[in-house]
């Protein structure tokens, strides 16, 4: 059987066995194959500009004319520094406490809490026709000496922090790159920053 997206289609048997190892037996009352002629056909209007929240999708041209899918801006002290050629990565843990029970099997789980969003922003800086892009590296740094909370802004990042999209940057690192100017890949490791009202009798 195959299943059509977008004007392709896919076998949906060799890819069960690119996973599993074998092809599954043919089911009852599914075609084996679709012909050309019954492609759905989608029009060039269908692709998704934003996400859930109305935030965009895709950022202004980069510095060779194409589109940026899901660039990251961060707002520091009312000013946005952009950065287009990233990549996000998001993890978060719950606090569990445990006790174990005395002459039975198991223990019992009381969930505390939710952890802050542990985020992983891995991306490139890039000088144009292949200089050296230290003014780049200079906005990096100045966004990471910055000592307070800072505004994560990200259609991606946004779904998971809507409520709040204040972070704080805990480390940054750019590695070796030998023989190479124009280029310089960075990462950024961050993490949800709540603020809460302590009220005092």
């Amino acid at each position: 059987m195959a299943i059509a997206t977008l004007n392709t289609a896919f076998d949906l048997k060799e890819l069960f066995e690119q996973v599993h190892g074998y092809k599954p037996a043919k089911i009852a009352g599914l075609p084996d194959t679709i012909q050309p002629a019954e492609l759905p056909q989608i029009g060039a209007n269908a692709r998704k500009t934003t996400n859930l929240y109305g935030q965009a999708l895709y950022g202004a041209a980069d510095t060779l004319g194409y589109e940026v899918f899901c660039p990251v801006t961060i707002e520091v002290d009312g000013v946005d520094y952009v950065f287009p050629y990233t990549v996000v990565g998001i993890r978060r843990a719950k606090t569990i406490v445990e006790e174990f029970m005395t002459e039975l099997d198991g223990d019992i789980n009381e969930i505390v809490g939710n952890r802050p969003y542990e985020i992983t922003i891995k991306g490139f800086l890039i000088g144009i026709n292949n200089q050296f892009p230290d003014d780049q590296i200079k906005m990096l740094n100045d966004v990471f000496v910055y000592n307070k909370p800072v505004r994560l802004k990200s259609a991606y990042t946004d779904i998971f922090l809507h409520d709040s999209d204040y972070v704080l940057i805990k480390d940054m690192q750019l590695p070796e790159k030998p023989k190479v100017i124009g280029v310089r890949d960075f990462t950024l490791a961050m993490k949800s920053d709540t603020i809460f009202t302590l009220y005092v009798d």
